[in-house]
């Protein structure tokens, strides 16, 4: 990875839609460059090109951040079985006092309160749950700078 290819992950975490010749104006290369490293990018798993979308701009009301203790062993089967509900918007395994943390999007209460006893709390080797509800959105980004970044541009 060099200084071209942190270029554009840098302007498209900005704008996606950016057009591939102005980023091969500001990186001084041909605009055949700029996308045949894009697509090395997406094959090498670097880089996905995505939409965010406001859950509350949309209507849904009860979204939630969630933490998940497991039962020894089962960590990656409550893993996959978790990863199937659609509310599910982000998951990952954490060290500490849960073993999964997710992010799910609910239209309303009643939907999350079934998600976390009907649907979360049933799968095998779930063991406790805690829920804590999103009622602000401060950031909603994808956006995010590697540390060595920052340090390069200050």
């Amino acid at each position: 990875m060099d200084e071209i290819d942190l270029q554009i992950l840098h302007t498209l975490q900005q704008d996606g839609r950016t057009p591939f010749t102005q980023i091969a104006k500001q990186c001084g290369v041909s605009e055949s460059t700029i996308r045949s490293r894009y697509a090395n990018l997406v094959e090498e798993g670097v880089v996905n090109t995505v939409s965010i979308v406001d859950p509350f701009a949309l209507g849904y009301q009860a979204p939630a951040i969630i933490g998940i203790s497991v039962a020894a062993g089962k960590i990656d089967q409550v893993g996959k079985a978790i990863v199937k509900f659609p509310e599910v918007s982000y998951q990952v395994m954490v060290l500490g006092t849960y073993d999964f943390v997710i992010e799910v999007f609910c239209e309303n209460l009643t939907r999350l309160t079934e998600f976390i006893s009907q649907d979360l709390q049933k799968i095998p080797g779930v063991t406790r749950t805690e829920t804590l509800m999103i009622a602000r959105t401060y950031k909603l980004s994808s956006y995010w700078k590697p540390v060595f970044l920052m340090k390069e541009s200050a």
